[in-house]
Formats: C-alpha cells, sequence, structure tokens
C-alpha cells in the first residue's frame, strides 16, 4: 500500500509540475489599447488592427511614412475625429497611443487621469517628468510606466499665449528608431 501511495504522490506532483509548466508556456497576452470597443494589441498586423476598428466605425489615415497612422472616427472631421495613432514595424504593430480630448477644465483632468489610472495593467508606476521653454512655448510632460502600459500627462503653452492645452494619453509598446 506504501508504495501505491508513493506513485500516487509522485503522480500529483509531476502533474502539478506539468501544470505550472504549462501555463509558463503558454503565450503572454499582448498589452492592447481600446477605440471604442475595438482592442489594439502589440503585434497585430495591419489588416488585423482595420478589421477590429472597422468594427468600432473607426479607421486608419496612414500618415506619410507608411508606418503611423491616426485612428479616426467615421463620419466626424479633424480634429475631433482622432482618438490617436497606431505605429507599425514590419507590418505589426509596436506602438500604440489612445488620446484623451484635450482638458479644458480641472475636474475634466482629474477624470482622465483617473480613467488612465484605472486602464493601467500594475498600480506601482515610475514617474518621470520632462520640461522644456524655448522661443516658441513651453512644454512640460510626466510620464507613468506601469508595467506594459504607460499614460502621460502632457501640458504646452504657446508663446504669447497663456492658454495652457493639457491632454492624457495611454500608451503601448515603442517607436523603434530608424535610419
Amino acid at each position: 500500500m506504501t508504495h501505491l501511495r508513493t506513485l500516487a504522490v509522485i503522480g500529483a506532483v509531476a502533474a502539478a509540475l506539468l501544470g505550472v509548466s504549462n501555463k509558463a508556456q503558454r503565450k503572454q497576452e499582448q498589452p492592447s489599447i481600446a477605440f471604442g470597443t475595438a482592442g489594439v494589441s502589440l503585434g497585430m498586423t495591419v489588416e488585423q488592427v482595420e478589421k477590429a476598428l472597422a468594427e468600432s466605425a473607426r479607421h486608419i489615415e496612414l500618415m506619410s511614412d507608411k508606418h503611423t497612422g491616426l485612428v479616426r472616427i467615421n463620419n466626424v472631421p479633424a480634429p475631433k475625429g482622432h482618438e490617436g495613432q497606431v505605429t507599425f514595424f514590419d507590418g505589426r504593430v509596436v506602438y500604440a497611443a489612445f488620446h484623451f480630448p484635450d482638458a479644458e477644465a480641472a475636474d475634466q483632468l482629474a477624470q482622465e487621469i483617473a480613467g488612465a489610472v484605472e486602464n493601467m495593467d500594475a498600480k506601482a508606476c515610475a514617474v518621470s517628468n520632462y520640461s522644456s521653454h524655448g522661443t516658441g512655448g513651453s512644454l512640460s510632460q510626466t510620464t507613468f510606466d506601469c508595467g506594459s502600459k504607460s499614460f502621460v500627462v502632457i501640458t504646452t503653452e504657446v508663446l504669447g499665449n497663456k492658454q495652457r492645452y493639457t491632454h492624457v494619453e495611454i500608451t503601448i509598446g515603442a517607436i523603434p528608431h530608424t535610419k
């Protein structure tokens, strides 16, 4: 009987180890960003992105570099119809950004930041800040890197104009540097 019990324990341990091994071998889900009901994930092809966006009444408008596409809402004129961007390298998504509308009041900005935080996969973030002042005006950018996603709060002020423009965006991936 002890021999059978030993075999049963060994079998249970092996099954548990195989389960852990299989879980580790499963393909990790790629980070994604939602544009309406369309999810855009790293690694998707141009065709997959176009199809997903079309199902959510959106489309891509490719820029002259043929790598960067603006995500536009169908039948909404520019610039209000621009929701973000998707960048492709070798025909696959390497970067995507969802742009919240420019915040016009502090409470709207707070809601957008809360929405961005809610969309992060990890709630512990590394924070970096960048600011620049020059002949054209000023820019302040605070980036929260939260695992596979980031969110950025950007404030710009044009020289000679005291109005500030602040917007929030959620990003995944990175734009490759090409020569």
